[in-house]
């Protein structure tokens, strides 16, 4: 039996899809937003009381830890580390005072920042934002917790931008724009953009558990065909039968983003549009994954074809959900 955090959400959800609902307790802030048939427990990582009640119900093989503050928007530095780092903290505390010896933890790519070369896991860890920072505060926490016993075990694994269907996040804004018209290229578009189809990186997740032994494994989770900017959104156009009609240099759709910073500022509110989020888009995010890729591992789906699943998720079941998921 496996006790989640944070499983209410978007990637808990296919967790649920690839498991037998028998095998998972969900611990969250929120309850999961879809029939779940597996036991839902109310509670918070930060809370070690609510931790250790959860994980003393039942004699649990491991623990996977998708819980975070991700959010780059109306979030503080502390609201981050009191998730990614104390929250971890609390976990692998409870982990030992019920004697759980296998963690598996959702770290995140944020950990090496704008690296100027394609990511390893040899790859010094660099972060610039705390996101990243507090993501890798919560790897050293586990890296401890690893070390102070032998038989102990850890998988970290380290995603890309998870997309994929029920996914109302980044990649869904994209596909929306796009399937309105509203999308336009920004420079070349030829930066990379490693990204990660949900339905490989539960496989990935679930593969890697079979494999634990004991002490610290660090896997980066990419899919391919890696693709550009411009090749992703050109996938997702295809898909949509659509045209992307305009194509604007950096430096313009930078400085017409401005007034919508100004905005944000002014009404606090997060917009799809902004200088930070053409930036973004116009960096180059490269990660390898030659790691996970040497390991065995097989993946079912190709970017393309779980960009495909998307879009035809988005145009087809988004608009039927009676709910809206928890990402």
């Amino acid at each position: 039996m496996i006790f989640f955090t944070g499983a209410s959400g978007f990637i808990g959800s296919h967790f649920h899809d690839a498991m037998n609902s028998s095998q998972i307790v969900n611990m969250d802030i929120r309850a999961p937003m879809w029939d779940s048939k597996s036991e839902y427990i109310k509670g918070d990582i930060r809370n070690r009381v609510e931790v250790e009640k959860a994980m003393s119900k039942y004699p649990f093989d491991a623990i996977i830890s998708l819980a975070a503050e991700h959010k780059d928007f109306g979030l503080s530095r502390e609201d981050y580390f009191k998730t990614n780092e104390y929250g971890t903290k609390v976990l692998c505390d409870a982990a030992t005072e019920i004697g759980i010896k296998k963690i598996v933890f959702y770290s995140s790519v944020a950990v090496y920042g704008n690296n100027q070369e394609p990511s390893t896991e040899k790859t010094p860890p660099d972060p610039n934002h705390p996101y990243g920072e507090s993501k890798l505060a919560g790897e050293k926490i586990l890296l401890n917790w690893a070390q102070a016993d032998s038989s102990r075990c850890v998988l970290i694994i380290r995603p890309t931008v998870v997309y994929g269907e029920r996914n109302i996040a980044n990649m869904f804004r994209l596909v929306d724009q796009i399937s309105k018209g509203r999308y336009f290229h920004i420079g070349k578009g030829d930066n990379i953009k490693s990204i990660a189809y949900v339905k490989n990186i539960v496989d990935a997740t679930l593969f890697l558990m079979g494999k634990m032994k004991p002490g610290v494994e660090i896997y980066n989770y990419s899919d391919d065909p890696q693709l550009s900017v411009k090749e992703i959104a050109e996938v997702i156009t295809e898909t949509l039968s659509k045209k992307i009609q305009l194509s604007l240099p950096y430096s313009l759709a930078y400085l017409m983003a401005i007034p919508f910073d100004i905005f944000i500022k002014i009404s606090g509110k997060d917009l799809p549009v902004s200088s930070n989020r053409i930036k973004k888009l116009c960096t180059e995010t490269y990660h390898k994954a030659d790691k996970l890729n040497q390991s065995g591992f097989k993946r079912k789906y190709s970017n393309r074809e779980g960009l495909k699943n998307m879009v035809w998720w988005k145009n087809n079941e988004y608009e039927k959900e009676t709910v809206i998921f928890n990402v």
